[in-house]
């Protein structure tokens, strides 16, 4: 069996991000009612209930990065070209290992400032998309809009639930 730590980081990580988002697009579709029931005219909204994980969770952004950039590097074979000419030409293992850790942390670094934020703004545009849309139905058409969102709600806290217990 293969050493598959990189997708437990993932999954586990996935879970924490999808619980909390769960969360706040409940309390979001709650504060859309709300809004409703008071009156507040439809208008076009910005919100982002998925936040990405801090740099601190290391694990998560060495599994992105081995499962994104990483894997990239490996395709292309850079680390076997490395290692011929690094190790079998010159038989230097400690610069080939100082040169996979430095390249390492680079690629991390490109993972938390680059790709990771660009990913979490890609999901929350989509989530405030398909909050729109529901606040237009909402508004458009209230019986269908407050049916859609309170089945929606439904759905989000029983998956939740389900997993928590």
């Amino acid at each position: 069996m293969k050493n598959d730590w990189y997708k437990k980081a993932l999954l586990k990580n996935a879970k924490e991000i999808v619980s909390s988002g769960t969360t706040y697009v409940i309390l979001s579709l709650v504060l859309l009612l709300w809004h409703f029931a008071l009156g507040i005219k439809f208008q076009w909204q910005s919100i982002s209930p998925l936040s990405a994980p801090s740099i601190f969770v290391r694990v998560f952004y060495s599994a992105f990065t081995f499962c994104t950039l990483g894997l990239i590097l490996y395709v292309i074979k850079f680390y076997k070209v490395l290692h011929d000419i690094v190790v079998k030409a010159f038989g230097m293992w400690e610069l080939y290992n100082l040169i996979k850790a430095v390249l390492w942390l680079f690629l991390m670094w490109i993972s938390y400032a680059y790709l990771v934020p660009w990913l979490f703004n890609v999901l929350n545009a989509g989530v405030s998309v398909l909050f729109n849309i529901a606040n237009l139905v909402l508004y458009a058409l209230p019986p269908v809009g407050i049916t859609l969102i309170l089945s929606i709600i439904y759905l989000l806290s029983s998956k939740k639930l389900k997993h928590e217990h």
